[in-house]
Order: C-alpha cells, then structure tokens, then sequence
C-alpha cells in the first residue's frame, strides 16, 4: 500500500564525511584562529557538526515515524471500496504532486455506507486513473468512518 519512505544512504554518507570534516577541523584549527566576526573558529566548527548531526537525526526520526504509522494503517485499518462521486484540485502543490479534494461514497464492513469528502496528495502519474463513477480501494479507520487513506 503506497509508498514507504526510503533512506538514500548514499546522501547520509557525504554528509557523515561532511561532519567527520567539521569535527577534525575543530581539533585541528588553532585555538586562537577566529571567523570574521571575532568568534573562535574551532568553536564554530563544532556547532556545524552538532546542527548537521541534529538534522540527519530529525529526517531519520521523520521517515521512522512515517514508515510506522503507515505500517500501523495498513495492519489496523478496515479495506474498503469508495466510488469517486467528485474531485478536483485543492491548488496546494507539495514536492509538485498536486493534492485533490475527493467526495467519495464508502462502503465499509465496520460502518454504514457514508460520503465522505478527502483530500490527499495523488501523485501526478496517478491522476490519469481517476474518474468520477470509478471505484477505488481505500482504508478506513475503524474508529472513525470518515478517516480514510486511499491505496
């Protein structure tokens, strides 16, 4: 069911050289070098690798998270069909996927047939297989029939 966020290691190795870099540089600049705003240099060397550290920290916990929920979704959460009554752009554009408002009728085997209205980011290769009347798969949360995620 979609996608899993993945980890390119590749990245995260240059940026490991990159703070191996700043941390050797620390211990190797004199400590009397300073930057040109009069701070000490080796000091500012240990701060750059402490903030690349913190942020390869915060994407590895982002894409664990997400990875986690979307695995508790996928264990948890009813399948259902909902037929595609209407949909049309919301204008928000994340990483260039466009994100569609759905209204959809659902029909799910935990709750009464309901319509719903959802949006969710649809990438752009994907938009050619919508159309109203069409059936689709999608989750729904079995504690609320009005939260759902399509697959």
């Amino acid at each position: 069911m979609g996608f899993r966020t993945r980890i390119n290691w590749g990245v995260f190795g240059i940026f490991g050289l990159l703070i191996t870099g700043f941390i050797i540089a620390g211990f190797l600049v004199s400590p009397d070098a300073e930057t040109d705003d009069g701070h000490p240099l080796n000091i500012f060397f240990f701060v750059m690798a402490g903030m690349f550290m913190l942020s390869i920290g915060g994407v590895l916990a982002w894409a664990t998270l997400s990875n986690r929920r979307r695995e508790r979704i996928e264990n948890t959460w009813y399948d259902a069909q909902a037929e595609i009554l209407e949909y049309g752009e919301t204008g928000t554009y994340i990483n260039n996927q466009p994100k569609i408002r759905f209204r959809l009728h659902v029909n799910s085997p935990v709750h009464p047939p309901c319509e719903v209205v959802h949006k969710q980011v649809i990438p752009l290769s994907a938009l050619s297989k919508l159309e109203v009347g069409k059936v689709i798969m999608v989750k729904v949360n079995p504690e609320d029939p009005e939260d759902i995620l399509l697959v």
